[in-house]
């Protein structure tokens, strides 16, 4: 081995990434992008000539892998859209609006994203009639925290041609005012409706906005990700980063449902690609979200008993659909969040499974929020992984929260169950969703769930993002912990997450992130 190619950490504590106790005053032998040694520091000489770097008093781990995420979106929202995330008032975001619009010419479209109402004194959408005062000359599209409800002022509706008459669109709701009819602005999965006369991001800024993306990754000490859901130009501008050197962390890019045909003339099964890039799993979406209140449930939601949810797609439909992408060989990841919708996803699953056996499939449910025990129960005899993010209930788990209004404290209970998940030998990988993009804040809320009997282990959180994560993307033999023959995707942690209290985790920042065996972040104290 050359000396010039190796690296060894020294004198942090190790975890490893596959659930295991951490090793104290570890040491990693790193040679080019991939591990040599892992063990306890005192065991094994410093080959001569290594680079060495301490960490001592520091976390050493594998590279979170967030194995749910819109990763280009988030770079381009960065650089191009209003972040509403941090507001508390609809009276914030009127503000912030009306000063965007300061700078901006009449009649281009204004894009917000990230608030939330759950958050806001008001506890209510934001809707035109909040909207029209500050924006009577530019069409203003405003998008909630989950994605699935879309706010727009009068000039956005004029744009869109959405009136009185236009009916909902399938899987998607129109709300309008009881007494004439007319839409108030607010659209719950019906997005199609404005994407279509919104500009597209250019070509120009979808690659910028993946280079931003890379860097908000690395920062945060994420080495790989998995795209949830992306067209013909998203893949195109994956391409053309990796070409450039632009796309420095590894990606698994899920191809949306609509590509299936274009996958079966092309031949092309999920996994194909580099270790760098790959196409993953096709992604349907089965239901909305809690916070639109689309997703699908058994039962009224608690705080708007006149619904249950929606089907995005029909479940018959999404039966078809699954079918045609398991019998292509593809790996399967659906979106569902309420229990009727994992209930329809199961079904979907199970025939596909009956009419095709296939082993070691590893089809994938996006979210799982909301089970049952019996869906427990099929979920571990069909072999199917919970693709689960985290933050969401740090988020809205708390006592009070938005969880809490929308399924009442029974059904709670059933919400986001990690812990019942692991015991049961479940596979469980972690994502951000990018609500928000940050895994040490996935590991605070996993490790501190605010349902005392659903939370897990600081480890077994740690192989949730890492391990288990590359598992979801059958990448476990490459990457995902500590062990001889992986790449080296590796990052420090400023503190030793073993002697902090579980409290302080979201706390802690990202010294160095390293990605096969090549340090692509360092912070600046």
């Amino acid at each position: 081995m050359s000396s010039r190619s190796l690296k060894v950490i020294l004198g942090g504590t190790l975890i490893d990434g596959t659930g295991g106790p951490p090793i104290r005053d570890g040491a990693v032998v790193i040679s080019g992008s991939r591990i040599v040694e892992v063990g306890p520091a005192g065991e094994g000489e410093v080959p001569r000539g290594a680079e060495v770097i301490d960490a001592a008093g520091r976390t050493v781990m594998p590279g979170f892998i967030d194995a749910h995420t819109h990763f280009m979106g988030l770079g381009v929202r960065t650089l191009t859209t209003l972040d509403l995330s941090g507001t508390r008032s609809i009276s914030e975001v009127l503000s912030l609006v009306r000063e965007r619009l300061a700078g901006m010419p009449r009649g281009t479209w204004l894009l917000g994203r990230g608030w939330d109402e759950s958050k806001w004194v008001e506890r209510r959408y934001i809707t035109k009639r909040d909207l029209d005062p500050v924006s009577p000359e530019n069409p203003v599209a405003l998008v909630r925290v989950c994605g699935h409800l879309i706010t727009l002022n009068t000039r956005a509706l004029q744009a869109a041609k959405i009136t009185r008459e236009t009916p909902d669109p399938p899987g998607g709701k129109i709300d309008r005012d009881p007494l004439t009819g007319e839409p108030t602005g607010v659209l719950r999965d019906a997005g199609m409706l404005v994407y279509k006369v919104i500009p597209p991001t250019p070509k120009e800024m979808s690659l910028k906005g993946l280079r931003k993306a890379c860097e908000i990754a690395l920062s945060l000490g994420c080495t790989s990700i998995h795209e949830a859901g992306m067209d013909a130009n998203g893949f195109r501008t994956y391409q053309t980063a990796l070409e450039e050197g632009l796309l420095t962390v590894r990606a698994y890019v899920m191809p949306r449902g609509t590509m299936i045909e274009a996958l079966e003339a092309l031949g092309v099964r999920t996994g194909f690609g580099n270790e760098h890039l790959k196409i993953g799993s096709v992604k349907f979406i089965l239901d909305g979200s809690m916070g639109a209140h689309t997703a699908a449930l058994f039962e009224p939601y608690a705080d708007d008993p006149s619904t249950s949810g929606i089907f995005v797609t029909p479940p018959e439909r999404l039966r078809e659909m699954v079918m045609k992408a398991h019998s292509l060989g593809m790996q399967v990841a659906i979106h569902a969040i309420g229990d009727r919708g994992i209930e329809e996803a199961l079904n979907a699953l199970e025939a596909a499974l009956e009419e095709e056996p296939r082993e070691d499939h590893r089809h994938r449910i996006e979210h799982c929020e909301v089970l049952t025990e019996d869906q427990i129960a099929r979920i571990k005899r069909l072999g199917v992984i919970a693709s689960m993010q985290p933050n969401f209930v740090g988020e809205w788990s708390q006592p009070g929260g938005m969880y809490e209004e929308r399924l009442g404290p029974i059904r709670l209970r059933r919400n986001n169950p990690y812990r019942r998940l692991l015991d049961e030998g479940i596979k469980v990988s972690f994502g951000s969703d990018c609500m928000p993009f940050h895994p040490l804040y996935g590991l605070w809320s996993a490790v501190n769930h605010p349902i005392e009997e659903s939370r897990i282990t600081l480890e077994e959180a740690v192989r949730c993002y890492t391990l288990d994560a590359a598992y979801a993307s059958f990448e476990e033999d490459l990457k995902g912990s500590l062990e001889p023959g992986k790449l080296a995707d590796i990052i420090i942690l400023s503190e030793d997450l073993t002697s902090i209290p579980p409290e302080k985790i979201r706390d802690v920042k990202v010294d160095m992130t390293m990605v096969g065996g090549k340090v692509l972040y360092r912070r600046v104290a």
